[in-house]
């Protein structure tokens, strides 16, 4: 790849809403989803998991199984502590929300 395609994919990947580019290094949103996967499945309380995987999943334009993600922790959060998810996991999905 030359440098100008280089540098117009890692611009790209910088510009998507998440997990994308490590580094200066880009990373395939595959293996960021799959390690966002195992965030949620060791620590199901926390946010910042899910929304590493939601960003995972919508850097390979799987939308809808982003949003999915949302309402798995939402309804986590209300089983297991009667609460919201936070503004910031909000409005990450209303991001991805007004992509769709």
């Amino acid at each position: 790849m030359t440098t100008a395609r280089t540098n117009t994919a890692t611009q790209e990947a910088a510009s998507r809403p998440g997990p994308g580019l490590a580094a200066g290094v880009l990373v395939d949103p595959g293996w960021l989803a799959g390690h966002g996967r195992q965030l949620t499945r060791l620590a199901p309380l926390r946010e910042s998991g899910y929304r590493y995987l939601m960003q995972a999943l919508a850097a390979q334009d799987n939308l809808a199984e982003a949003l999915g993600v949302y309402g798995q922790l939402s309804d986590c959060l209300r089983e297991q502590l009667g609460i919201s998810p936070s503004p910031a996991t909000r409005q990450l999905y209303q991001q991805l929300l007004a992509a769709t």
